[in-house]
């Protein structure tokens, strides 16, 4: 638990940053919408906060910790050893800082124990800070697409939905995973319209952080928006050729600087079904694991998990399979999910028919990464955890179908393009 005069500290240097996000927010908007975002966004700050602040009370407590503090103690420990081996405290750098996948958080949480400190709730309140950023950038993403009704309905599932909040309120990657992969949506979107150097930066800044934190979900979303940036551009065929030359050139030259060839090397050899199918057998040995019996080595096995796969990670857990505290307290969500499904296919039949080359990059990545989760997961909460990942997409099309129900044969127009700085 951290102390009362760390505490205070973490509230001031949280307060200070919130207070000039929240002015940029307030000069680059206006009127009503203005003032939705700022309340929302300090709505989604102090839930998070509240949230933060009960979680770390209850962390030396170990029920708990172990239900709910879960892997923060590990980007704890690895962070703080990682600020003694930069200080010199430390002749070796810790085992974890090098590992192949996930290295990135450690990097971030020692590199605020170096400037601050080991704090806790400083960490926490930094990511409730991350979560409370990425509902801006589902708002733009979201109204540059579909519209201001579309876009409040985002970011209202994005600040109040509780996966979402409470993925931001331990040490957890989650939500700067979730903040890259919105921020790389966003580039592609605005680089459909301008294809300037900020945004080309924005994207290949995400991604490269996002190798760091998940490189799976790296390799997808970079294959994703690659692959569909040509077709998603709203300027010429020639124009928008160069402008992909110019995109791929730009991020190959940057990964091939800024990663190791070993590192890359190790990270593909993940995509290996038989190393897959071994860390499958893994999961599913767990308490809530499911389909251990289905084997993902071979091309045939994997098509055989996926209908399953599917069904765990878009509903599960299943209210009347419930067992254990932590399932139990997902029951209202999980109702709430449920309830939403009608609105979520109406908004992908409506995008798919209607909004195809615009929404293209987001139904790619989010059916790709929908598709790989299926059949790599085989325990009902990493599955729940996972699905943090396209559940902000996810809202965003049932967004799109609950204003086709209320606006019946009308268009959902764009709204004005919403500009972040990178």
């Amino acid at each position: 638990m951290t102390s009362l005069l760390d505490g205070l500290a973490a509230l001031v240097v949280v307060l200070a940053l919130n207070l000039w996000v929240a002015a940029q927010i307030r000069g680059r908007s206006e009127g009503a919408e203005g003032d939705f975002l700022v309340r929302t966004y300090w709505a989604t700050l102090l839930l998070r906060f509240a949230g933060a602040i009960l979680l770390n009370m209850g962390a030396e407590e170990s029920s708990f910790a172990l239900a709910f503090w879960g892997d923060s103690s590990t980007y704890d420990r690895g962070g703080y050893l990682l600020s003694l081996y930069w200080s010199g405290d430390l002749l070796a750098p810790p085992y974890m800082a090098g590992t192949v996948s996930g290295f990135g958080f450690h990097y971030v949480v020692a590199l605020v124990y170096s400037v601050f400190g080991r704090n806790q709730l400083l960490i926490q309140f930094l990511n409730g800070t991350v979560g409370s950023l990425s509902v801006l950038v589902i708002y733009a993403i979201a109204r540059d697409l579909f519209g201001t009704g579309v876009a409040r309905w985002s970011a209202l599932c994005m600040a109040y939905f509780p996966q979402m909040v409470f993925w931001s309120c331990a040490m957890y990657k989650d939500p700067l995973i979730l903040l890259c992969i919105a921020c790389t949506i966003y580039a592609v979107v605005r680089l459909r319209e301008q294809f300037t150097l900020r945004y080309i930066a924005l994207f290949i800044g995400a991604c490269l952080l996002l190798m760091t934190l998940r490189f799976y979900v790296f390799y997808i979303i970079a294959a994703a928006t690659l692959g569909t940036f040509l077709f998603a551009q709203r300027r010429g065929l020639l124009g928008g050729m160069a402008a992909h030359l110019v995109l791929l050139s730009a991020f190959l030259g940057t990964l091939v600087l800024a990663v190791r060839a070993e590192t890359i090397e190790q990270q593909t050899a993940y995509f290996d079904l038989e190393k897959l199918q071994v860390s499958r057998e893994d999961l599913s040995r767990a308490g809530s694991g499911f389909a251990g019996q289905i084997d993902v080595s071979t091309p045939q096995g994997a098509m055989l998990a996926l209908p399953v796969g599917l069904v765990y990670l878009l509903f599960a857990p299943f209210p009347w399979a419930i067992s254990g505290l932590r399932q139990a307290l997902t029951l209202p969500e999980t109702l709430v999910w449920y309830a939403l499904m009608p609105a979520l296919f109406r908004g992908l039949f409506y995008t798919i028919r209607w909004r195809l080359r615009d929404a293209l990059p987001i139904l790619v990545f989010a059916g790709l990464l929908t598709g790989a989760y299926a059949i790599f997961q085989s325990n009902v909460g990493t599955a729940y955890r996972q699905r943090t990942q396209v559940s902000m997409f996810y809202f965003m099309f049932m967004g799109v179908g609950r204003e086709r129900r209320l606006r019946q044969g009308v268009a959902l127009r764009p709204g004005p393009a919403v500009h972040l700085r990178a």
